[in-house]
């Protein structure tokens, strides 16, 4: 009879093998929502920008799948990296954010509640922002998983590459594509998506910044003397 160590690493085991493909389950999910169901033209609404946003998505899962695979062994280091060890409430918070963020892909598909906000220059502009956010956020990424695979004994303060810019380029890169998400969707839910996140962010900061002067003491307060919190020149 299998012990009970065993059968608990067993299945951690088979829930991180399923967890890379958590975000393309996501995505099919809203790809279905676009969906008019019994029509002649079912697909009328994936159109240029969707399809584009949905191309566009699809890149990060799979980024994650080719470069991340084994990077994180450790539980306490997955912890430390995602945030749980200081704050795990915005983890669930953001997961109920991202389930009420299908309510986009449904009014762009069939309730249309703001019509006046969906005009082609917004809708290429969100696509180009929401682009350049998915660059930027695989950019801090590679950078955080190199971080996190070193000895969590002799682990320095992150301050090249992204976060030589701003101290937290993960939360902008964020940011960028949700206002992107809200620009090509043209949705209130988008919109007010992007102003309960930008609350959720300035809270996960505050506490994160806290964690990170506890670790590395002066360091971090003479890296804060020089870097902005999420964008260069204004915050």
């Amino acid at each position: 009879m299998p012990k009970v160590n065993n059968c608990s690493q067993l299945g951690r085991r088979t829930s991180n093998r399923f967890l890379p493909l958590a975000p393309f389950a996501y995505l099919v999910i809203a790809l279905l929502c676009l969906r008019h169901w019994g029509t002649a033209d079912p697909w009328q609404d994936l159109d240029f920008f969707s399809a584009g946003f949905f191309t566009l998505a699809a890149l990060l899962p799979l980024y994650k799948i080719r470069f991340k695979r084994g990077s994180f062994e450790s539980r306490e280091t997955l912890r430390e990296a995602a945030g749980l060890n200081y704050d795990p409430a915005t983890v669930r918070w953001g997961s109920l954010l991202a389930v009420g963020e299908l309510s986009v892909f449904l009014d762009y598909g069939h309730w249309h509640l703001m019509p006046a906000l969906r005009r082609p220059g917004l809708q290429i502009t969100g696509l180009v922002v929401y682009a350049c956010a998915l660059g930027a956020l695989m950019w801090t990424d590679t950078c955080l998983v190199r971080h996190f695979q070193g000895d969590p004994s002799h682990r320095q303060l992150m301050t090249r590459g992204p976060f030589a810019v701003v101290r937290h380029p993960r939360y902008a890169s964020l940011l960028l594509g949700k206002l992107g998400l809200s620009l090509l969707f043209a949705s209130t839910f988008a919109w007010f998506s992007l102003l309960v996140s930008i609350f959720l962010i300035c809270r996960r900061i505050g506490l994160e910044e806290t964690h990170l002067r506890e670790i590395f003491g002066s360091l971090y307060s003479s890296y804060t003397e020089h870097t902005h919190r999420l964008f260069p020149g204004i915050y």
